[in-house]
């Protein structure tokens, strides 16, 4: 695993040593950060299950200017903070939550915090994509403009809107499919 583009491009990462940990790839973050472009440029990234921070990882690389981490697995935890270890002096914002998702959420919204994309990766066999959309919505973590990058099996299905959310767009790579979601506005899709 490497930061495929940006300030930290080439940087190798270490790669999860225990089971139930599935990183997004290389070729699949490239692809995801180059749909993106500079949408989330100085902007505040969440991401949601970080596993090995991979994604929260290439988000600094390209510009974000604050980062926050969730992950609960003690083991997941430990390769996130070796992996930001390896960061050469990331100026960015950096905070690392050992929590539940649904326990953390709320706590984002208490404190009015609002992020202009949110990463979410859960493990497939939870079957977590819909509820952590309608914790998102209900809680309005996002930001306005912003956007949600949303990695689930291509064999799952989710419907079109979720509450005060859209799939905008879906990509399909191999047995995985990213979909961005946003606010609906206006009663059409962003």
């Amino acid at each position: 695993m490497r930061v495929t583009g940006g300030r930290f491009c080439g940087l190798r990462l270490l790669g999860p040593s225990h089971q139930g940990l599935r990183p997004t790839t290389d070729l699949v973050r490239e692809a995801l950060f180059n749909i993106l472009g500079t949408t989330f440029l100085n902007g505040r990234v969440l991401d949601l299950f970080a596993g090995s921070g991979a994604l929260g990882m290439e988000a600094l690389s390209r510009g974000a200017k604050s980062i926050s981490f969730v992950e609960r697995n003690p083991k997941s935890l430990r390769l996130l903070k070796q992996n930001l270890q390896r960061l050469p002096d990331v100026a960015a914002e950096v905070r690392i939550f050992p929590a539940d998702v649904f326990k953390i959420l709320p706590k984002f919204s208490r404190e009015e915090e609002k992020f202009d994309l949110i990463l979410i990766d859960p493990p497939y066999q939870a079957n977590l994509w819909l509820r952590v959309l309608q914790s998102i919505s209900q809680l309005t973590l996002l930001a306005a403009t912003g956007q949600i990058v949303l990695e689930i099996s291509k064999y799952a299905y989710l419907q079109e809107q979720v509450e005060s959310l859209v799939r905008v767009d879906k990509r399909v790579y191999g047995e995985i499919s990213l979909e961005f979601w946003k606010y609906k506005t206006n009663g059409a899709d962003c």
